[in-house]
C-alpha cells in the first residue's frame, strides 16, 4: 500500500508541474550504479601497471606490455563552449551564474541532470567494443571540492568511482587527468575558469590546495589496477605558452606528495609542446613516469603531407631526447583528413605509444574533434530558465549522438594496433625451440641455433616502414637482414641501409606466434632444416618451419 501511495504521489507531481512550469519541484539525480558490461576481461589486481624502461607492463611492471590507447571523455566533468551545449566561457562562470540565478541547489541539479545525460553506460560499450584500452578523464577541482573550498564535498568522488568501475568491468584503464586546478594552472577555459593565467603558480594557497588534493586523489585509489596514471596538469602552460623549470618544479612537489601516499601508480608529466619541454627525468629523480604530449598540427589541417611531415618531426622529437620513459600524446587530432588520421595512428602503433584522441563526442554536424558528434540546443546560462536548461540538458546523450565515420573508422582501425612496435626483440623458431642468431658477429647467414638467448648476436631491432612493411637491423653488427634474392634467398644481416631486399612483412599467425613474409618476392622465410636451419624466404605458405615467437630482451613474450 505504502509502495503504491508513493508511486501515485510521484505521477501527480509529474503532471502537476508539467502544467506549472513555475513550480519548484526538483529531480533526483539519475541512478549512477554499474551497468554491466557487454564485453568480457574485467581488470583484476593482476593488470596492476607500471613504467619498465619506455614500456607499461601489468603484473606492477613485471608482466606483459599494455599499450593505453583510446580517447579523452572531454566536455563530460568540464564544459567547453566550443564543443558543448552551453554558451557558459568556462566551468567556473556556469556554476555561479546558476548560483545566483537559480541557487546551489538548483545548481547542482542542473549539472547533475546533463552529467547524467552526457555520459551513459551506452559510451562506456561505445568505447569498449571500438577496442579501447584507455579513457582519459578531465576533471577539475570543482567536480571534488566543497564551495567554500574547505574539504571533498558530500558525493564527491562518485562520479570518478563510478567512470572506473565501469571501465574496470570493461576490461578498460582510467587515466585520471587534472585538467583544472584552483585558480587555474592556465588561465584558459578548457581549465575551468578563464583568466590571465597568472593566479596559480605565484599563489601559495592554491599550489597547495592542489597538492592537498592529488593526496587525496592518490589516497582513495592506491592499489585499485583500473587507474592507470594520475596525470597532473592538463596543458600547464600560461595562456598555450611553454613548460619550464616554473612547471617542472611544480610537478616535483606534486610527485613527492603522491608518493608519500601512493608509491606504485604511474605519474604523467606534461609538456607543452614538445620534448625540450621537458626535463630529463633524472634531473628530479622520477621514477615509474610517463611522459606526455598533445599534438595538434594546426598548421595543416587539410594538408596530408604536411600532417606526415608533423608527425615525423614528433617521433624524432622524442627519439633524440633520449629520456627512457613510455611517450604517451594525451590529445591529438588528424582533422577532417582520413589518410592523415591512418597515418598518424600507424606511426604511433610503431612507436609503441599510447595515445587517446581528443575527444570522444563534440558538439557539431560532421566535426573531427569527436568520435561521435551531436548538435543539441545550447543552454543560454543567461536567459534559459530552468525548465529550458533540463530539457536542453536531457538531449546531449548517447540516443541522440552518432558516428563521425571519418574519425570512428581509423580509431577502430588504429586500436587494433601493432603486436610487434619498433624495439629490440629476440626470435624464437618454433619448430626448433632455437633462438634465431646472426652468427659470427653477422658474418654468418641467420639460423635458428641457441638454446638461450646470449645477448648482440640473437638481438634485431625492428624498424616499421611507410610502406608498411619492418625492417630488422643485427645488434651484431648494425647491419640489416637481407634475403639475398641472388644467393638462394638466405638470410644474412649485410645492408647498410633499407632498400626492397631488406624489407618484410609481419604476420600474426596466432596470439602468439608470427612469420616474416619477403616483400620482393612474397615467400615467407622458413628456418631450413635440410641446411643446418639457416633462414631462407622460400616458402609459399605457413606450416611449423615458418612459424616463431618473438621476445622483448628481458624475455616477456610478444602476445597479442
Amino acid at each position: 500500500m505504502k509502495k503504491t501511495l508513493l508511486i501515485a504521489f510521484g505521477i501527480f507531481l509529474l503532471a502537476f508541474s508539467a502544467c506549472n512550469e513555475h513550480l519548484i519541484v526538483e529531480e533526483m539525480e539519475a541512478d549512477t550504479s554499474v551497468e554491466m558490461l557487454k564485453s568480457g576481461g574485467a581488470i583484476t589486481s593482476a593488470d596492476f601497471l607500471k613504467t619498465n624502461g619506455t614500456f607499461i607492463r601489468n603484473n606492477y611492471g613485471n608482466g606483459s606490455n599494455v599499450y593505453l590507447r583510446g580517447t579523452n571523455a572531454g566536455g563530460w566533468l568540464v564544459q567547453e563552449e566550443w564543443m558543448c551545449a552551453t554558451n557558459a566561457p568556462d566551468q567556473k562562470t556556469m556554476m555561479n551564474t546558476f548560483e545566483s540565478r537559480f541557487g546551489k541547489s538548483a545548481r547542482n541539479n542542473l549539472i547533475s541532470i546533463y552529467e547524467n545525460n552526457y555520459w551513459t553506460s551506452q559510451d562506456f560499450d561505445n568505447c569498449a567494443n571500438m577496442g579501447m584500452t584507455a579513457i582519459r578523464l578531465p576533471f577539475t577541482y570543482m567536480n571534488l571540492m566543497k564551495d567554500d573550498w574547505s574539504d571533498i564535498k558530500t558525493g564527491g568522488w562518485d562520479r570518478l568511482d563510478w567512470f572506473i568501475e565501469n571501465c574496470r568491468i570493461r576490461g578498460m584503464y582510467v587515466i585520471l587527468d587534472l585538467h583544472g586546478a584552483f585558480g587555474s594552472q592556465n588561465g584558459m577555459d578548457h581549465s575551468g575558469e578563464v583568466n590571465d593565467g597568472y593566479q596559480f603558480y605565484w599563489n601559495d594557497y592554491h599550489k597547495s590546495m592542489t597538492k592537498w588534493l592529488w593526496w587525496q586523489i592518490a589516497n582513495r585509489y592506491k592499489g585499485n589496477p583500473t587507474v592507470a596514471a594520475y596525470d597532473i596538469l592538463n596543458e600547464p602552460g600560461i595562456k598555450g605558452g611553454l613548460t619550464t623549470s616554473l612547471q617542472w618544479d611544480f610537478y616535483d612537489e606534486v610527485y613527492d606528495v603522491i608518493r608519500s601516499v601512493d608509491s606504485d601508480h604511474i605519474i604523467i608529466m606534461e609538456s607543452c609542446w614538445d620534448a625540450a619541454q621537458l626535463p630529463h627525468p633524472n634531473v628530479y629523480g622520477w621514477t615509474n613516469v610517463v611522459y606526455e604530449y598533445h599534438y595538434y598540427p594546426w598548421d595543416y589541417v587539410n594538408d596530408y603531407n604536411g600532417q606526415v611531415n608533423f608527425v615525423n618531426s614528433k617521433i624524432n622529437d622524442i627519439a633524440n631526447a633520449g629520456y627512457n620513459v613510455p611517450t604517451y600524446v594525451g590529445e591529438f587530432n588528424c582533422f577532417g583528413l582520413a589518410n592523415a588520421w591512418e597515418y598518424t595512428l600507424n606511426a604511433y602503433n610503431n612507436e609503441g605509444w599510447h595515445y587517446t584522441s581528443w575527444t570522444y563526442k563534440a558538439l557539431g554536424n560532421n566535426t573531427s574533434w569527436g568520435i561521435y558528434n551531436h548538435n543539441p540546443s545550447r543552454v543560454d546560462i543567461y536567459n534559459n530558465s530552468k525548465k529550458t536548461i533540463r530539457n536542453k540538458w536531457r538531449k546531449v546523450g548517447a540516443s541522440n549522438s552518432w558516428r563521425n565515420n571519418t574519425v570512428y573508422d581509423a580509431m577502430v582501425e588504429g586500436l587494433k594496433g601493432t603486436a610487434v612496435p619498433n624495439g629490440e626483440y629476440y626470435f624464437k623458431g618454433v619448430s626448433t625451440n632455437k633462438i634465431i642468431s646472426a652468427d659470427n658477429g653477422g658474418n654468418d647467414p641467420l639460423v635458428a641455433n641457441r638454446s638461450s638467448y646470449g645477448g648482440a648476436w640473437e638481438t634485431f631491432t625492428v624498424v616499421h616502414n611507410s610502406d608498411g612493411t619492418i625492417s630488422l637491423k643485427s645488434e651484431a653488427n648494425g647491419k640489416y637482414v637481407c634475403a639475398v634474392h641472388d644467393e638462394d634467398n638466405r638470410l644474412i644481416a649485410r645492408s647498410s641501409g633499407i632498400g626492397a631486399w631488406e624489407k618484410f612483412y609481419i604476420e600474426k599467425i596466432t596470439s602468439t606466434q608470427f612469420a616474416l613474409k619477403s616483400s620482393y618476392n612474397n615467400k615467407y622465410v622458413t628456418i631450413n632444416q635440410e641446411a643446418s636451419n639457416v633462414l631462407y624466404a622460400t616458402a609459399d605458405a605457413v606450416n611449423l618451419w615458418e612459424v616463431m615467437y618473438i621476445y622483448n630482451t628481458d624475455g616477456t613474450q610478444i602476445m597479442d
